[in-house]
């Protein structure tokens, strides 16, 4: 994610995110991009939503159904990390389909500029939004290998 955010600097990026929940706990386990179609602008983004669905559907079949949609990830590019309405709009709209089945999807917001991002994760549960995380933290990225 900071990578392509960096990139696409001082435009929006964003992306999908893969995974599973796990005693309520939501573990992502890989993060889609834009896709070669999307579009970028300074304040908003829209993705090639085909090439995700086929990222999407490669991941769930590579991890015999173990990932899954969680919801989406995007930048604020020297904006903040909270929800635009668009953003909860958008949340809304991911709640009520049932292609998604995700009816508590999570979103991911970075703010900032390169090599210096925030990230907040949002989630909608029951109608409501709700912020994972009790306040901004800096991004520090990490992986793991099993």
């Amino acid at each position: 994610m900071v990578a392509e955010a960096d990139q696409w600097f001082p435009l929006e990026t964003g992306g999908v995110l893969a995974g599973y929940i796990r005693d309520g706990q939501y573990v992502v386990m890989q993060v889609i991009g834009p896709g070669p179609g999307a579009d970028h602008e300074s304040m908003r983004f829209e993705p090639d939503h085909e090439w995700q669905c086929r990222e999407l559907d490669r991941i769930f079949a590579d991890t015999a159904g173990v990932c899954s949609y969680l919801g989406d990830w995007h930048t604020h590019p020297l904006g903040v990390t909270n929800l635009s309405p668009l953003d909860c709009r958008t949340l809304a709209k991911i709640a009520a389909s049932v292609e998604a089945r995700a009816p508590q999807p999570l979103m991911i917001i970075g703010a900032g500029e390169p090599s210096h991002w925030l990230w907040a994760a949002h989630l909608r549960l029951g109608g409501r939004l709700g912020r994972l995380l009790p306040r901004v933290i800096e991004c520090k990225p990490r992986t793991f290998r099993s």
